[in-house]
């Protein structure tokens, strides 16, 4: 007896109809409008753990520096007040740069008392997350939003410093520390409180 060959079945050769697909690209989008917070958020808050591990441990070289030098490694004449970024003049010594080892240099033993992850680079030569290193040693610091940490240092060794006056959750102007590290965070603007990354 022959089979009938006959037609194939429809059900089986038919593919996904447009309603179908729309419907999946829709969940799709929805689930992917969903995750994106969530990812920019915990960007946001890797960034901010960022900057203040490498605040946490620029305070720490700065007391490792002391600690060797019995000093801080700034120029005598330098006001206790006026902030200091982590430019070429602090990074520098802290980085143990050849300029600084020469004479009335302020790391003649050439140590490096910072050290960090080489930084990215973004737009109009501004770096973010890490050290720009130069030639000789020195470099720069920069925080995760393409901008300097600021530093305050107890040049007066009287085991306090005053804060900055963008910080007035106490009525004290001076704080217990020796040394005070922050960043202005992604705002790039001390005022704006919010996202301030600090020491203290």
């Amino acid at each position: 007896m022959r089979k009938s060959l006959g037609k194939p079945n429809q059900k089986l050769l038919a593919g996904f109809t447009l309603i179908e697909l729309l419907v999946v690209i829709a969940i799709i989008g929805i689930l992917a409008g969903l995750m994106f917070p969530a990812a920019t958020g915990v960007m946001r808050r890797a960034e901010k753990t960022r900057a203040s591990n490498a605040a946490y441990n620029l305070k720490n070289a700065i007391s490792a520096y002391f600690t060797e030098y019995r000093k801080y490694p700034v120029k005598p004449d330098r006001e206790e007040t006026e902030e200091l970024r982590t430019e070429k003049e602090l990074m520098d010594v802290l980085l143990g740069a050849d300029s600084e080892a020469e004479e009335g240099g302020l790391n003649p033993r050439r140590i490096a008392f910072y050290t960090d992850k080489q930084a990215k680079r973004g737009d109009d030569q501004k770096y973010k997350s890490g050290i720009t290193l130069e030639d000789d040693g020195g470099g720069e610091l920069w925080d995760p939003w393409f901008d300097h940490y600021y530093v305050r240092m107890d040049l007066d060794y009287n085991n306090r410093v005053e804060k900055p006056e963008w910080d007035n959750e106490t009525d004290s102007k001076f704080l217990p520390e020796s040394i005070l590290v922050w960043s202005a965070g992604k705002s790039q603007d001390e005022e704006y409180k919010k996202d301030n990354v600090k020491t203290w």
